[in-house]
């Protein structure tokens, strides 16, 4: 089938899930209160054979019925225990599926030779590009494993309701599911869809197009995520971390206004964790499953709507419309001014005033740089009941128009009282579980008083900045790096820039920051940056990124160029 183009429908309307799962208890143990089960059971006729699924089952002991979700972690990635056992101690069954097969170690799903791409360190072009037809893919394949563990799970007797949640890969693969499976609702972590849009900004240069060839077609009508949204037949939420370097997050909401318009969904951007989700997406999670595998009373938003417009006294101010239904914490916008480079954004967190919130609806005043014209903004509000959703990432175009609250560029990058705006996690340092969450790092921790009582940010999990590339902080020729630093003890401090955005050429020096007294002032010239190598930075111009990082409590502040 060399030129035929399937659509969902199509690919999927001759697919038999109906075959024996023949399982096989491969190992059962207890510990403390909750069961650990290995088990394989049978997935679909490939024509050489049936695919032999692995999975483990982790599920509550003493309990006679419970929901429960299948979860499809990262492609490549082992099962995060911890992630596991979040909802194991919310009372869920867990059902952890291999859909990548073949590895050095440990158990795995089987599949037949016929099919040997499914088998992710294998999978070649055959996951990325869609050369004879779309059932010919490893994604096929995986999204065939995941309608087998779905059948598997809710075939348990103790089982009461179906979920799911797909990390990056995983997540792609729900997608393909969930209009044919019969889940109660999915969640999909960092999974954008548009695969074939990669390396094509979707904030771009205006009339920027590419023709696709018949093989891209293909690939977006029977795999790409976006084509399967308007057939979804269950509530969806969409967790998205900015600065991602897997995916473009600029796409996501895309595929969130493509999903059916008559099941409930919600979307929730998530900043500062260069690519990690926060905490907060947590409470989404656990609220969101609360109401439709556990059938409870639960406030979930509907979506935002976001606008902008020009007020007279406060100048360019973003407009957001909230659920009328909803009782507003707090409210707010992220917005930056640097367009078509997703991954090296400084997304900056302006809070609402309550004074600015009328029946639901908030403005924010936006402080767009004289020199920018354009920012991308988006509204995020917290609900009372722990609840957060964003809105859609606006373009905004200022023009050639100064406004009211408009502002020069600043050689201050950053102060001690900013909180966190200007700083990320760095995500080659940062903790994290099943490579999408940050693990337990209090953000108001973060911010701590130095000498004199003056705040800087702590270093000591590692802190990434963009701001250096953002057009408001660009830095001018000729200029020298300053900071100040402060540390109880002794203490040895990396300071590095990134010129390229994926940050795998880093120029760095090591600052020796004695401990105790006063604030220590910091100039870092180009020349005293080097990569692995030997090679000097020669200009700050063109820097994307600046990173700290030590492996002791040390604090900074007064970021600027001189």
């Amino acid at each position: 089938m060399p030129n035929r183009i399937l659509t969902p429908v199509t690919l999927w309307k001759d697919f038999d899930e109906s075959l024996p799962l023949d399982e096989e208890v491969l190992s059962e143990a207890r510990e403390e209160d909750h069961f650990v089960r290995d088990v394989r059971f049978s997935g679909r006729e490939t024509g050489a054979g049936r695919v032999r699924i692995y999975a483990r089952y982790t599920f509550p002991a003493g309990e006679e019925s419970f929901p429960a979700v299948v979860v499809l972690f990262g492609a490549g990635l082992p099962f995060d225990e911890a992630f596991v056992m979040h909802f194991v101690r919310e009372g869920y069954g867990v059902l952890a599926v291999d859909y990548c097969g073949e590895k050095e170690e440990g158990l795995y799903t089987v599949y037949p030779k016929n099919v040997d791409y499914a088998n992710f360190v294998r999978a070649g072009r055959r996951m990325t590009h869609c050369d004879d037809s779309a059932k010919e893919t490893s994604w096929y394949e995986w999204a065939a494993v995941a309608r087998y563990a779905v059948r598997y799970l809710a075939s348990r007797e103790n089982v009461t309701a179906v979920g799911a949640i797909g990390l990056r890969a995983g997540g792609e693969v729900l997608f393909k599911i969930a209009p044919f499976s019969d889940l109660s609702c999915f969640i999909s972590v960092c999974a954008a869809g548009w695969l074939a849009y990669q390396g094509i900004d979707k904030f771009g240069i205006a009339g920027e197009k590419r023709i696709f060839d018949e093989e891209r077609h293909r690939f977006i009508a029977g795999l790409d995520s976006q084509s399967y949204a308007s057939s979804v037949k269950c509530p969806v939420l969409l967790l998205s971390a900015v600065n991602d370097k897997l995916y473009n997050y600029d796409r996501v909401f895309d595929t969130f206004s493509q999903l059916n318009p008559n099941v409930e969904k919600a979307l929730l951007f998530s900043a500062h964790g260069n690519g990690l989700l926060g905490r907060h997406t947590v409470t989404d999670i656990d609220l969101f499953l609360d109401k439709n595998l556990k059938g409870h009373t639960v406030f979930v938003s509907k979506p935002i709507t976001v606008s902008f417009e020009e007020d007279k006294e406060r100048g360019l101010i973003v407009k957001s419309a909230f659920d009328p239904e909803g009782e507003i914490k707090e409210f707010g916008i992220f917005y930056t001014e640097n367009i078509t480079a997703f991954k090296t954004r400084d997304w900056t967190r302006l809070l609402g005033r309550q004074q600015d919130l009328t029946g639901n609806v908030g403005t924010v005043p936006l402080p767009l740089c004289e020199e920018s014209k354009k920012a991308l903004v988006y509204a995020f509000v917290n609900y009372s009941n722990g609840f957060s959703v964003t809105s859609k990432i606006l373009e905004i175009d200022a023009g050639k128009k100064v406004y009211a609250n408009s502002c020069s560029r600043s050689r201050i990058i950053f102060s001690g009282e900013d909180g966190r705006n200007g700083f990320s996690y760095y995500r080659k340092r940062a903790r994290a579980i099943a490579d999408c969450f940050i693990e337990n790092i209090n953000e108001e921790e973060q911010i701590l008083p130095g000498f004199g009582g003056i705040k800087g940010i702590d270093v000591s999990t590692g802190i990434i900045s963009y701001r250096v590339g953002e057009p408001r902080f660009r830095p001018p020729e000729g200029v020298t790096f300053r900071f100040d630093a402060y540390s109880k003890c002794d203490a040895l401090l990396k300071v590095i820039f990134f010129k390229d955005e994926d940050e795998e050429t880093g120029y760095a020096a090591s600052v020796k920051v004695a401990g105790g007294g006063k604030w220590k002032s910091v100039l870092i010239d180009p020349s005293d940056l080097k990569t692995e190598k030997g090679n000097s930075l020669d200009t700050f111009g063109g820097v994307v990124s600046v990173v700290f990082e030590s492996a002791d409590e040390v604090l900074i502040s007064n970021i600027l160029w001189i």
